[in-house]
């Protein structure tokens, strides 16, 4: 599982209630629960999704409580460590859609998601050491390098 996924898995598991990818959804699951696509954006790429939350109820107060709370925690944007670097989740609009579905209450919260590496988190580059014996050749900016010889 890549760094993003844990760290959505993690962040959207965070809030009291299972937590499951739209594409891993237990058959036999029950309300309340909560979905969100896998998404992996590439590295400082902005990607959207949404949290749907599932209730079976004839009532909004439960799912309008898990909805805000979710809000609360993203405001303005939120960052996630990973182990490769961190992500941000931000609002999107419309923020936050009710729906009904006959006994199924639902909430989607639109969100965008970057992810950033830290340095040191590719792969190292070929050194740029001189060879034993060699001389490295530093040169001031604005200056020509010197001619071999010189």
């Amino acid at each position: 599982m890549k760094a993003t996924a844990k760290a959505l898995k993690s962040f959207v598991g965070g809030f009291g209630l299972p937590a499951y990818t739209t594409q891993s959804v237990p058959k036999d699951v029950q309300a309340p629960y909560l979905t969100y696509p896998l998404v992996e954006p590439e590295w400082n790429q902005k990607a959207t999704f949404y949290i749907q939350g599932w209730f079976r109820t004839t009532s909004n107060e439960e799912l309008t409580s898990y909805a805000d709370e979710i809000i609360r925690e993203v405001g303005t944007g939120i960052t996630i460590n990973t182990e490769s670097g961190y992500l941000v989740i931000y609002p999107e609009s419309p923020l936050c859609q009710m729906t009904v579905d006959g006994d199924y209450r639902s909430f989607y919260i639109n969100l965008s998601i970057n992810v950033y590496q830290m340095p040191g988190a590719y792969p190292e580059t070929p050194s740029q050491t001189p060879a034993q014996g060699e001389s490295p050749v530093t040169q001031e900016p604005g200056t020509t390098a010197p001619e071999e010889g010189e």
